[in-house]
């Protein structure tokens, strides 16, 4: 019952014979606790007419529409600024910006910047110190007496659009209010159900935990705690960043991260291992028929998106046994934890 292979090294390589010794890293001893009958309650996703308007107020604000004025700049206008930070004569880190966006009342700078601002025009310059509150988020600052110099590059004003037919038909195949808020409502009643299934999915599994016995091999965490890392460098990678110098923001080494979600990572490689015993036990298994259908489909998005190229060769770089096995562990992973709500949701 082998996780992987983690050594090998021949001992003897003769005319007579070759000895060789290979290490592998094999699945511990689980005794799985009671994974039926957890009673785990699955709450109710209802939508408010509240949320369905903060979600239209939202794309009405992702519309607005920006023009520059001449006027002296005031709440709600957008203001590009450059500004320099001073702590007793020294630029502090991240205290130095050009052409820096700011939308007045917005509260996203420092307590008390965006006063300062306000009522200054295009071409003007202010300084002005400011006392940081001492529970302030940012701790390198807080309590500190900061100098400002700030110059307004440009002052904007906003026109919100109005939900009328012709904006309503801007966002889609819709020809009433009523049809956008019918969509808007099914949209949070979809994203509210994910949330609720995943936390139902990880009460159950905490559940079965907690009175399952099994040591998690070390290589298993370290394991867990690579993917965490490569999810993190991901998504800030979509957001334009990296991951040193991310890290040198917050302080932190990749080593003292890890360490910090080293009792997550140790929690996460457990549920996994139990969702494995649960597979076994029950006997649960992926039909390939299931398999090959996913993988056409997948393949034939992959074609239209375009990543690969068109035609057949942008499926070359693809290793179809290796999507597969990716494919046949999602497909089966789910099926385990469709198996274990169907045991464990209370009536």
């Amino acid at each position: 019952d082998v996780i992987n292979q983690v050594g090998f090294e021949i001992k003897e390589n003769s005319a007579d014979k070759l000895v060789y010794q290979a290490t592998f890293l094999v699945f511990p001893e689980l005794i799985l606790g009671e994974y039926k009958g957890l009673g785990i309650k699955k709450n109710t996703v209802t939508v408010s007419d509240i949320e369905i308007k903060k979600v239209l107020d939202n794309v009405l604000k992702s519309r607005t529409v920006f023009s520059e004025v001449k006027r002296p700049a005031q709440k709600g206008d957008r203001v590009e600024v450059d500004f320099t930070i001073k702590n007793e004569g020294a630029i502090i880190e991240g205290g130095k910006s050009e052409n820096h966006p700011i939308i007045l009342g917005d509260g996203k700078f420092v307590p008390g910047f965006e006063e300062q601002i306000a009522g200054m025009k295009t071409g003007e310059t202010n300084h002005f110190s400011l006392k940081i509150p001492a529970d302030y988020y940012q701790k390198t600052i807080a309590g500190k007496e900061l100098d400002f110099e700030v110059a307004v590059k440009k002052v904007e004003d906003e026109t919100v659009p109005k939900i009328d037919d012709k904006f309503i038909k801007s966002l889609g195949n819709f020809h009433s209010l009523k049809e956008l808020e019918t969509s808007v409502n099914q949209g949070l009643i979809m994203e509210k159900e994910t949330k609720e299934r995943d936390r139902v999915r990880l009460a159950i599994l905490e559940k079965i935990a907690s009175t399952t016995k099994v040591k998690v091999p070390p290589e298993l965490i370290e394991n867990r705690l690579d993917a965490m890392l490569r999810d993190l460098d991901n998504e800030l990678h979509q957001k334009g960043m990296e991951l040193g110098l991310y890290l040198a923001h917050i302080k932190k080494t990749q080593d003292e991260i890890r360490q910090e979600w080293r009792p997550k990572a140790e929690s996460q490689a457990k549920m996994g291992l139990i969702a494995r015993a649960v597979t076994r036990t029950e006997n649960l298994a992926v039909d390939e028929e299931e398999v090959n259908e996913e993988l056409r489909v997948v393949l034939q998005q992959y074609v239209m998106s375009g990543q690969g190229g068109t035609g057949p060769e942008a499926l070359q770089n693809i290793n179809p046994e290796e999507l597969k096995n990716k494919i046949r562990d999602t497909l089966l992973n789910e099926k385990v934890f469709e198996f274990l709500e169907k045991q464990n949701i209370a009536a």
